[in-house]
């Protein structure tokens, strides 16, 4: 049971996209729940935050004839302007980057939405990586840092890696987009829209472009989609290598996903996509490591 409204809502709200993308158009909700999910809308419009106020609640509910239903609808979206179009000047891969997060620093829309003591979340790791993971957009623990993969996911994913045994100076960490999305409840969670990526998109191909990786993970759905734009629902796109600029790409699970279903059976797939991962990169792999999280473990 997850006793954290946020993070309820996250799994809701994920539940539902996958759902939408495997042809549900319609989902039976409970009287019960109904009046749950109302007094939720209701107290987040009542009292918004500086935030909030921007959109309205994610959940848009209905009652039809004498079933209860609910339709969920995205976020209205504040105006985003077109994507970005930048040159990076020539030079190391040092200068390069330094020159690309000096540009992002400065970017008008990305400050428009960051608050006081706030920074834009740009890549962070070995600009020599041979891998690169790219994860969802910033939480509230990462703009406030300005690093990707800070909490409770970034520990997971610390510990997943170092089960790989692929070297540090192996490894860059960069998010889909350099900003923490305004939330629409005054619970804070919900994720990017069409735009928001879209706006981010050249910032994230530039730093990959810098460090040249000759691998991209791709964790969870909203990286997937920042990088592939397939609508594939993550659970279908993991395991398979694909292409991102001529680098081979592979989709997996957020280490969120763990957090949230600690399985072994989600621990072995995910485990199995760093399998492959390894196997691209060359990396020895143990028999032991083949084994972990079987049935016999």
């Amino acid at each position: 049971m997850i006793d954290d409204p946020a993070e309820a809502l996250d799994v809701l709200i994920e539940e539902l996209r996958r759902q939408k993308a495997s042809g549900v158009r319609h989902v039976s909700v409970s009287d019960a729940s109904l009046v749950a999910l109302k007094a939720l809308a209701m107290g987040a419009a009542s009292s918004p935050s500086p935030a909030s106020s921007l959109r309205p609640p994610v959940a848009v509910l209905t009652a039809v004839g004498s079933k209860s239903a609910a339709r969920v609808e995205a976020p209205a979206q504040l105006v985003i302007p077109p994507p970005p179009i930048f040159t990076i000047p020539p030079g190391t891969k040092a200068e390069r980057m330094a020159a690309l997060t000096a540009l992002i620093h400065a970017c008008v829309e990305t400050r428009r939405h960051l608050a006081a003591k706030q920074n834009p979340v740009v890549g962070a790791g070995s600009l020599s990586a041979k891998v690169l993971f790219v994860g969802d957009a910033p939480t509230i623990e990462e703009v406030e840092s300005g690093k990707p993969f800070v909490g409770a996911s970034g520990d997971l994913l610390q510990r997943i890696l170092a089960a790989t045994a692929i070297p540090a100076e192996d490894i860059f960490l960069v998010n889909v987009m350099g900003w923490r999305p305004e939330p629409p409840t005054v619970f804070g969670k919900r994720p990017p829209t069409v735009k928001e990526l879209a706006f981010n998109h050249p910032y994230l191909k530039a730093q990959i472009e810098i460090v040249r990786p000759q691998v991209i993970v791709a964790l969870g759905g909203q990286a997937f989609e920042a990088l592939v734009g397939s609508g594939v629902p993550i659970t279908q796109a993991r395991g398979q290598w694909r292409e991102f600029a001529g680098i081979p790409l592979m989709a997996t699970f957020h280490p969120n996903y763990l957090l949230h279903n600690p399985s072994a059976t989600a621990k072995r797939t995910l485990w199995e996509d760093f399998l492959l991962v390894m196997e691209k990169l060359a990396v020895p792999i143990t028999e032991k490591q083949r084994a972990f999280f079987t049935a016999s473990k």
